[in-house]
């Protein structure tokens, strides 16, 4: 496989894949992955690749963008895109056989805690790649410009080159090669500090300079190439550092610095992370229930059960879950009055009309997407946000979407907003029911960090639906209302 991935390395690439060696069954996360030029690299060659990043808008351009190239049948990897932190990754211990990690430790607070995290991932024998931003060129930016050093969410510090390989080897790890990249980012980047403009745009010199740096005849130029080459010997942009975790290292590092062993870790009890693009927060996996359980089983427990099934039995036993889900949350808004279904309920003043205004939304929305798949779509529309059939493609983001369902609930009647959740919600039941059990498992995959995996698209839909009223919105109503004069007191 190392002969595969051992073609000419591309100059905007920082990591060479040559010397990360991966097979076609190894597992490779990028984490601050930003719109994936890494990830859209390894796409190329067969693995199995997570883009991972804080923005939920660059991994929407990387997502853009592999779909380019899965048009041009350029794709031969399984490709997922995941947003979390990289300080507390939803991930168990040696779960990856290769992590990159660019341009990105120079902007956290903590580095040794994040550097931990890479370590803790990575298989014993597994390879880390990490770049960060070269001390010489960096120096001299921080010189020249006080814009450059003073930017929010910018670059809190400057790695010696001895620095970030005395880091690597105190996270447990041995690195074994360095690499010096991208000397023409930094002409353009001292280009960017002397003609500056505003922070995140490109002046007219700046614009004309990377338009030249990015044209297709410079980046095939062999000439353009060895200028290139030449410059990362004087004046790089980044150091890349290349590590191994030791082989038959059974023990972590925890958040104080000690060691100890698997049993000691760090459970992750309350980690956030969003999949890319679903409008909704998962929480970590739970501990495995017992195999004779003497109390109800969690959400995430009986999805896992489900997942065990075969299609027709696994699509029943979702449908059951779902409806329980949904029973038990619509029982606490059932009798509200009006007034009370109006008044501010969440700590950020959600009120229950707008919480089951977002869901008649989803609700639509998913049902839409059932039926593309009922029609032979393995990946509907809906997870690239434009599949929604009210116009979902017009807004920004997910949130921008759920924000508009939630405004137009509030001028509806309480009782019509009852009945359009009824509507909507038997709308998405018939859907799943008419599509046939074999056409939901046979979907695209969809990664759901519960199981640290992935989960076909059409399951992925209908497990979402039951986390949403469960996970996501029974604990709100359940708690008392942010303003006085709420319903827990006369329900």
């Amino acid at each position: 496989m190392g002969s595969e991935m051992a073609r000419t390395l591309d100059r905007f690439q920082s990591i060479d894949p040559a010397l990360l060696d991966i097979g076609p069954a190894d597992r490779v996360i990028d984490l601050g992955c930003g719109t994936g030029r890494h990830v859209l690299e390894l796409a190329k060659t067969p693995c199995n690749a997570i883009g991972a990043d804080l923005s939920r808008h660059d991994l929407r351009i990387g997502r853009y963008l592999l779909e380019i190239m899965r048009r041009r049948d350029e794709v031969a990897a399984r490709v997922h895109w995941l947003q979390t932190a990289g300080e507390r990754l939803p991930f168990v211990d040696a779960a990856f056989d290769r992590v990159i990690c660019t341009e990105t430790l120079e902007h956290v607070d903590d580095d040794a805690v994040l550097a931990r995290e890479l370590a803790r991932v990575l298989k014993p024998g597994g390879i880390l790649a990490v770049s960060v931003p070269d001390e010489h060129s960096e120096k001299l930016f921080w010189r020249l410009s006080k814009n450059y050093r003073t930017q929010i969410g910018g670059h809190v510090r400057i790695y010696r080159r001895r620095q970030i390989i005395d880091l690597l080897r105190e996270a447990g790890l041995t690195p074994y090669a360095v690499r010096y990249r991208h000397s023409l980012e930094t002409a353009y980047w001292l280009s960017h500090v002397t003609f500056w403009s505003e922070w995140g745009k490109q002046g007219p010199i700046t614009r004309v300079f990377r338009r030249a740096l990015d044209s297709a005849r410079a980046r095939e130029s062999r000439i353009v190439t060895a200028i290139d080459d030449l410059g990362n010997r004087v004046l790089p942009k980044s150091i890349v550092v290349y590590s191994r975790k030791p082989a038959g290292v059974a023990e972590t590092v925890n958040g104080h610095g000690e060691r100890g062993g698997v049993e000691d870790r760090d459970e992750r009890a309350s980690v956030e992370v969003r999949a890319v693009p679903a409008p909704f927060i998962i929480e970590p996996a739970p501990a495995a229930p017992p195999a004779e359980p003497q109390v109800a089983l969690t959400l995430d427990a009986e999805l896992r059960v489900a997942l065990t099934l075969a299609p027709d039995a696994q699509k029943r036993r979702l449908l059951e879950v779902l409806r329980s889900c949904r029973f038990a949350m619509m029982r606490e808004v059932q009798d509200l009055t009006g007034e009370q279904a109006s008044t501010p309920w969440t700590p950020d003043g959600r009120t229950p009309k707008e919480i089951i205004g977002h869901i008649i939304g989803w609700e639509r929305w998913v049902a839409a997407a059932v039926d593309e798949i009922a029609a032979g779509v393995s990946e509907p529309q809906i997870m690239s946000l434009s599949g929604y059939p009210e116009g979902i493609s017009r807004y920004a983001s997910v949130d921008a979407f759920n924000g508009a369902r939630m405004a137009e609930t509030r001028e509806v009647p309480w009782a019509d907003v009852l009945a359009r959740s009824d509507a909507a919600f038997e709308a998405m039941v018939a859907a799943a029911e008419r599509a046939p059990a074999a056409a939901l498992a046979q979907t695209a995959q969809f990664f759901w960090p519960d199981l640290g995996g992935t989960v076909p698209c059409g399951v992925y839909l209908l497990m979402v639906s039951a986390h949403h009223y469960q996970e996501e919105h029974l604990p709100e109503l359940l708690r008392q209302p942010a303003a006085p004069g709420g319903a827990n007191g006369s329900r």
